[in-house]
């Protein structure tokens, strides 16, 4: 029972680049300061909501740069394994 693993390592490479470029572009960023100087419960609650959402967005950010390098590492693993593979098979 043979099965074929196909990795088409430009493909992979080219998905990594989109994601990083629309990364890039994404600003997690919301605004702090809503209704300065204004003490109402519901603009403080906005305030703190916007804080996190910030930071929920840069660990997102963070977390999917981790990703698309682990993914990076992985596939040239795979391709270091496979160039090996075949050396060893055409010495044969």
């Amino acid at each position: 029972m043979s099965h074929e693993l196909l990795v088409k390592f430009n493909e992979i490479e080219q998905s990594i680049s989109r994601i990083e470029k629309s990364l890039s572009a994404f600003n997690a960023e919301l605004p702090k300061n809503t209704g300065e100087g204004n003490n109402l419960d519901v603009v403080n609650r906005l305030n703190e909501l916007n804080h996190m959402m910030t930071e929920v967005g840069n660990a997102y950010k963070q977390i999917l740069a981790e990703n698309n390098q682990t993914v990076r590492e992985s596939v040239q693993q795979l391709e270091n394994a496979d160039k090996e593979l075949s050396s060893s098979i055409q010495l044969r």
